[in-house]
């Protein structure tokens, strides 16, 4: 009787824990604030996963200067980063400062994790180059091309929850 409910507290965890993932991701949609941020996509194809578009933002790549940490860590290759986006023009979210540890900010602001490194910038500019997890967005088989050529004019809706996770709800040519 005491090994089979080993295995029925084992199962249920396990299942709970399935639950938790899903709930986890699909709690962004309820729970999350959507921001719009201008986008620069290419078209490439995975050929497990079908067509996806890999997207560049415009809040990938800030001055150096909007870096509120010891710049020698960026020196050292890729860190982990907290950036701090804010409503810009026309309604598109833009970034005000990144952190090496978590900010408060304010009501109208969101915090959003990337990956950031120290690259030369033009005209002897340093920059960082800001990596957050959503740069590939998978696209309905041989819809690719169409998103690229509207590459110039696109928007990315995006759900950030206030724990930080984040996930691209809209891709608006």
């Amino acid at each position: 009787m005491t090994k089979k409910r080993g295995w029925m507290i084992a199962a249920l965890l396990q299942v709970l824990f399935l639950v938790f993932i899903a709930g986890s991701y699909y709690s962004i949609d309820y729970f999350g604030k959507d921001i719009k941020i201008k986008t620069v996509p290419v078209d490439p194809r995975d050929i497990l996963y079908g067509d996806y578009v890999t997207l560049r933002f415009e809040i990938s790549r800030v001055p150096l200067s909007s870096y509120k940490g010891d710049f020698t860590e960026l020196d050292r290759g890729e860190r982990h980063a907290y950036v701090v986006l804010q409503p810009g023009k026309e309604g598109y979210y833009a970034v005000k400062k990144v952190y090496p540890e978590k900010p408060e900010v304010k009501d109208n602001e969101v915090v959003l994790t990337a990956k950031a490194e120290k690259i030369w910038g033009e005209n002897s500019i340093d920059q960082i180059e800001l990596t957050y997890g959503f740069e590939r967005y998978y696209v309905q088989e041989n819809t690719g091309k169409e998103l690229e050529a509207q590459a110039n004019d696109m928007d990315a809706i995006i759900s950030v929850a206030p724990w930080g996770a984040h996930k691209i709800v809209e891709l608006n040519p």
